[in-house]
């Protein structure tokens, strides 16, 4: 139930990928399809990686990081330059070692270990420079403008404690088709403030408090306020928190062990139902999933 991590890593289908590529400034755009395994990219020569865009588009200025933590369901670009690079030189992207916790056991089949465990230090993607490629423009100090609200301006506020108990459940229910509880309703044109708490109340290997939840709310983009970690590791906890971009529009955010994740969020679109739910694969089909309706 930690979710299933395989023994391979697929980029664009395939295993062992390869890309070739010219001497020349790339955008490398990333998007964690795993079922459940969380990756902390880095370049193998520690080069550090410069954002430029998560989820919902560009930030408002690149952001220059050692190592991206990515969970499933999360995106991100990179601006790479390659120009000073060497025919024949090769990169590579790796995901380092890092403290999995509780979800570090692997997938389980029969009581079995099936896979890599999280947190594995693994190669991602090789790229070799095979030709060459014409200079490109700098990478700029201003990127967009992403028009973000003011937390002062949130009218509701909504907590939603996530845990394991056989099953995934947000605020103690499962996922049920076609069912919204009264504070699962939101109205259009609003602006609120939602706390992911992923604090326990699990049993066993199941517990909520040694898993970690991508949560994802469809139909809007978000701003990560804060994150507060109340209980859990604080050293298992740095292994990965220098990694995380939370500057840009998100619709996925990672809320670790122990830890508290407020975002602001307005509804702005169009009502109707919508889901929201962790993007861990086997958790979100294990119930951690429920509907939200926006009403006009």
């Amino acid at each position: 139930m930690t979710g299933f991590l395989g023994e391979r890593i697929l980029v664009n289908g395939q295993a062992d990928y390869r890309l070739e590529v010219a001497a020349a400034p790339y955008r490398l755009r990333l998007l964690n399809g795993s079922n459940a395994r969380i990756y902390k990219l880095a370049w193998d020569d520690d080069t550090p990686l410069n954002v430029i865009a998560t989820d919902g588009g560009l930030l408002e200025k690149p952001v220059q990081q050692s190592y991206v933590t990515l969970a499933p369901g999360e995106r991100v670009e990179l601006y790479t330059d390659f120009s000073a690079d060497s025919l024949g030189t090769q990169r590579r992207l790796v995901s380092l070692a890092f403290d999995g916790g509780g979800s570090g056991v692997g997938g389980m089949m029969g009581g079995s270990v099936v896979g890599l465990p999280q947190g594995t230090e693994l190669e991602v993607l090789r790229l070799e420079i095979t030709r060459a490629g014409q200079p490109g423009a700098s990478l700029p100090e201003r990127l967009a403008a992403p028009g973000f609200f003011a937390v002062q301006d949130a009218v509701n506020s909504r907590r939603f404690d996530l845990t394991m108990h056989m099953v995934g459940l947000i605020n103690g229910r499962t996922f049920e088709m076609d069912s919204v509880a009264p504070d699962e309703v939101v109205r259009l044109g609003d602006l609120e403030v939602w706390e992911f708490a992923n604090l326990g109340g699990g049993m066993g290997m199941m517990g909520g408090s040694d898993q970690p939840h991508p949560m994802h709310i469809h139909g809007v983009q978000f701003q990560v306020l804060e994150r507060r970690l109340e209980s859990g590791s604080r050293r298992a906890y740095n292994t990965l928190s220098d990694g995380f971009v939370d500057s840009g529009w998100k619709d996925t955010v990672l809320v670790m062990p122990g830890e508290v994740v407020r975002v602001l969020v307005k509804f702005e679109q169009y009502a109707g139902l919508y889901l929201y739910h962790c993007h861990n694969l086997e958790h979100e089909d294990g119930g951690m999933m429920r509907n939200y309706r926006v009403e006009s």
